[in-house]
C-alpha cells in the first residue's frame, strides 16, 4: 500500500513541477522579451539633448 501511495505521490509531484517549472520559463521568457523591447524603443528614439546638438 505504501508502495503505491509512494508512486502516485511522485507521479502527482512530477507532473505538478513540471507545469511549474514550464509555467515559470514562461514568465521567464516573457519578462525578458518585455525588457528588450523597452531597450529596444529607447534605443530608437533621439534623446533630447542629441537633437538639441544637431542644430
Amino acid at each position: 500500500m505504501q508502495e503505491i501511495e509512494r508512486f502516485f505521490g511522485n507521479l502527482f509531484s512530477g507532473i505538478i513541477n513540471r507545469f511549474k517549472y514550464s509555467a515559470m520559463d514562461a514568465a521567464d521568457r516573457k519578462m525578458r522579451e518585455t525588457i528588450d523591447d523597452q531597450i529596444e524603443q529607447r534605443q530608437q528614439k533621439p534623446k533630447p539633448e542629441d537633437r538639441e546638438d544637431r542644430e
